[in-house]
């Protein structure tokens, strides 16, 4: 059974991946916050359980973490 916080979770990582997919530069955990309209916290979260998973690279910019899609 597939509880609702499970669903919101899987709704984030889907908008982050396709945030992600659609951009041409990798993207800093702030802005992808805004543009998916999420909190940096739960974004960031997300961000690194999806590198993690080997979906997504992280890498951190003068004390910025941005993300990217894997090539």
């Amino acid at each position: 059974m597939v509880t609702r916080k499970q669903k919101l979770g899987k709704e984030i990582d889907q908008e982050i991946l396709s945030t992600l997919k659609t951009s041409k530069n990798p993207i800093s955990t702030r802005n992808l916050s805004l543009k998916i309209s999420r909190a940096w916290y739960s974004v960031q979260t997300h961000c690194l359980k999806l590198q993690l998973d080997g979906k997504i690279n992280g890498f951190t910019v003068t004390n910025i973490n941005v993300w990217e899609t894997k090539k």
